[in-house]
């Protein structure tokens, strides 16, 4: 490996200075984060840089422990992060409004209720503090006497290997418990936020009182059970031309019903040129010369660096690069793809393959020895250095130039479909996106919120065009070529979705006309009796409730509902149209629930629905606290996003 960089290092150091000089131009876009702007701010209540950062840092170090986070995951992460700082903000400011606050005995209850809880990072901190003790002691006979001494002067419960309640709650009430770090924190936690929040919970869904007579309704609904026939005309089975609706129907059912399509957040429309992240062939070849460098480095008789250790600097296998290259199975039960098993079974022990490629790249086989299995067929362990094979900093250059030619065009003048197609480059138009989506097909596409929904702190760009983006797959460039603010009513946001109900409703009709046409023949099918089917109509027997499936309807569907408590018992209602076609109904019997099971129901519905519907309200009113606040998101003068 140190050959290799050898020869490559002007390489080397010439691409580590285009990426210092890169840096520095996207710098000079940057305002000076640290002192000029927060990342945030919520009511003119601000979100620090060295808070937000912290918090990033802390989730990733003890929820993700070293995994390797794609550039969309910290999106995701600091995008979830962000809005968890809103709210606590914002449920900050309404337990300031309604004064309140947790109690002493509040405060004393909740600890003696979460015990594990307490344990837990009352264990940590005593794991921190006999590392800190074993950093500090002098010999080992003084790291024993003073581990001791302090193991000995921890809480009784916190070292016994059976948990006594008893003794965690008399240490509870002693001033000791107080001296833990992690005790103040969680107390701090627990007054300022675990309570309040329990308290503001209540004060919501105060007016929430389930009644009775409500539950009794609502339960006895719920458990009715009814015997049905129903006979089901499939939409899809009368299914109408897609010109069966245009786009003067599509804007008469719009206007019409303007209020149903708001615009809830802000979205764009992008036109964008595309090109595949692909190796090429000098690409393959240059893997497979640094592959035979590292193979001559470690079949040198001379070489100091073992197998076992390249491969954990160099393998791009992280299932076995940690393990030293060793594979968990043999080769030779058809594990692993042919050519890698043929090249290991050929290995005597000990011995390192040249570079065997397969469809993951490049492989460097060192065989451990060969055994048989149980029906004689031979098997070899292994251990291998995967280099895998991906398109090179020049490769992804040219495509890029390819891009830059197509943006200089469009900023000259030309439309974008035109400069794309003069470069031989497909263009699209996409869908309607909003920060964070997106584009159908491409995966995350870094740089594009950045590039639609610039912070206005930033100086604008010079083109039209965004930069360059990048995913694991795809290079891109894109052109905003339409902008919807929230609060907007849109056509063209929601035209499909229209169009396509407007569809379903046509096919609904048709099949509603048409079972209606043979409603007669209908109610002779005998579900058992095949040959009394009717075409494009299927008939079932089901005991159902108004909470069940019902084919045709689906479940808890209210269409079903108003049917059976319309029908009578014996009778077959006319067609009803659906969302899925239509259906024919006859309530064979209808069966209530026993007294006592309603009696039993309808008290647990009524202990249950006000904290259900409580917690329902409280959602709804963080819900809307969220979106009835202006809040001032400045992430993208941090992160490239």
């Amino acid at each position: 490996m140190l050959t290799w960089i050898n020869e490559k290092a002007k390489w080397i150091i010439v691409i580590f200075a285009a990426g210092i000089a890169v840096g520095l131009l996207a710098m000079d876009r940057v305002p000076n984060q640290g002192h000029s702007y927060p990342v945030g701010v919520v009511n003119d209540k601000k979100i620090s840089y060295a808070e937000f950062d912290s918090r990033i840092k802390n989730i990733v170090q003890n929820q993700y422990q070293g995994q390797h986070l794609e550039d969309e995951q910290y999106t995701q992460l600091r995008s979830d992060v962000f809005r968890s700082f809103v709210r606590q903000i914002l449920l900050g400011e309404q337990y300031e409004k309604a004064e309140l606050q947790a109690s002493v005995a509040e405060l004393e209850s909740e600890f003696a209720r979460n015990p594990d809880a307490v344990r837990s990072r009352l264990v940590q901190e005593a794991q921190g503090r006999l590392y800190a003790i074993q950093q500090q002691a002098t010999s080992q006979e003084d790291l024993m006497q003073r581990s001791q001494a302090y193991i000995a002067s921890l809480p009784k419960f916190l070292t016994d290997s059976t948990f006594n309640k008893e003794d965690y709650e008399a240490w509870l009430k002693t001033p000791e418990a107080f001296k833990w770090g992690v005790m103040l924190q969680l107390e701090e936690d627990i007054k300022s936020n675990t309570i309040p929040v329990r308290q503001l919970q209540a004060l919501v869904g105060a007016s929430v009182h389930a009644t009775s007579l409500e539950a009794n309704w609502s339960v006895d609904r719920r458990m009715t059970d009814y015997d049905v026939k129903v006979a089901v005309a499939n939409g899809a089975d009368f299914a109408v031309e897609d010109n069966a609706v245009d786009s003067v129907m599509v804007a008469g059912y719009f206007n019409a019903h303007r209020d149903s399509f708001f615009v809830t957040k802000d979205m764009a429309k992008f036109a964008y040129a595309y090109l595949p992240v692909e190796a090429t062939a000098g690409d393959d070849a240059r893997i497979r010369e640094y592959a035979m460098t590292l193979y001559y480095q470690l079949t040198d008789s001379s070489a100091t660096t073992s197998f076992e250790d390249m491969a954990r600097i160099s393998s791009e296998d992280p299932g076995s690069a940690e393990n030293g290259g060793t594979l968990e199975r043999e080769a030779g039960r058809g594990l692993y793809v042919p050519e890698f098993e043929k090249a290991a079974l050929a290995l005597d022990s000990g011995a390192i393959s040249e570079p065997v490629r397969s469809q993951y790249g490049y492989h460097l086989i060192k065989s451990y020895g060969k055994s048989k299995d149980s029906t004689g067929a031979e098997l070899a362990k292994v251990g291998h250095i995967l280099l895998v094979v991906n398109a090179s900093s020049e490769t992804i250059d040219s495509l890029e130039a390819v891009l830059n030619t197509i943006k200089s065009a469009v900023d000259a003048g030309k439309s974008f479909a035109d400069a794309a197609k003069e470069q031989g480059v497909e263009s699209k138009v996409s869908n309607w996106l909003s920060r964070g989506e997106d584009i159908e097909g491409m995966g995350y596409l870094k740089g594009l919120s950045a590039y639609a929904w610039p912070n206005e702190n930033l100086p604008p760009e010079a083109s039209k065009v965004s930069p360059v983006m990048k995913s694991n797959k795809w290079v891109a460039i894109a052109e905003k070529v339409g902008d919807l603010k929230a609060g907007d009513r849109s056509l063209d946001l929601y035209f499909n979705s229209i169009k396509a109900n407007l569809l379903r409703g046509k096919s609904a009709a048709a099949a509603e006309a048409y079972l209606n046409s043979v409603a007669e023949k209908v109610k002779a099918v005998n579900p058992e009796d095949s040959t009394t089917a009717v075409e494009k109509v299927s008939v079932e027997a089901k005991t159902t409730s108004v909470d069940g499936y019902v084919p045709g309807f689906g479940y808890s569907n209210a269409n079903f509902a108003k049917a059976v408590k319309n029908a009578k018992v014996g009778e077959w209602t006319s067609a009803i149209a659906t969302e899925n076609g239509a259906v024919m109904l006859k309530v064979e019997s209808k069966k209530a629930p026993e007294e006592e099971a309603l009696k039993a129901a309808v008290k647990n519905e009524v202990a249950n629905a006000g904290s259900y519907v409580g917690a329902s309200l409280f959602n709804d009113y963080i819900s809307n606290l969220e979106a009835g606040t202006p809040v001032v998101n400045n992430l993208d003068l941090f992160y490239r996003d």
